[in-house]
């Protein structure tokens, strides 16, 4: 299953949504990972223990603003950055997230070396997004 992932605001223009950086390694393996992680108590436990929840955030199709759990972009940027140190310290909670995140990776590079592309993707995004005068936001994921 394809996904698409990309930043949102609320009163975020066409010409924005358009003009924001994208995944390198496509959206596909961070767009199912949102999805699946959303329903596993495992992950979402690892991500609060890491203190990393602002990268919980999305959106999708049929939400309304109202449902979204908002963070601003350094609170995204932040999270993004204690995963990746995780990534680089290798401990238990980021052998739970990175097991999740294999399911739907893809494949080509070890799997932490996609997940951290994946987070510096994220980074990048949070800093568009500011720059964009974005005072909060969550990636939408559709498919």
């Amino acid at each position: 299953m394809g996904a698409s992932v990309v930043a949102y605001w609320p009163g975020m223009t066409e010409r924005q949504a358009e003009a924001q950086p994208g995944f390198y390694n496509d959206d596909r393996a961070w767009g199912n990972w949102m999805a699946e992680r959303d329903g596993d108590d495992a992950v979402t436990d690892a991500i609060r223990r890491l203190h990393a929840e602002a990268i919980l955030t999305f959106k999708t199709d049929g939400w309304d603003d109202e449902d979204v759990t908002w963070v601003t972009p350094r609170e995204l940027r932040e999270a993004a950055a204690k995963l990746r140190e995780a990534v680089r310290d290798g401990g238990p909670e980021i052998r739970t997230i990175l097991a999740s995140y294999e399911r739907n990776a893809n494949g080509i590079d070890p799997i932490p070396d996609e997940f951290v592309r994946d987070l510096d993707d994220i980074d990048a995004m949070t800093r568009w997004a500011e720059a964009e005068g974005a005072t909060r936001m969550t990636l939408e994921v559709n498919w």
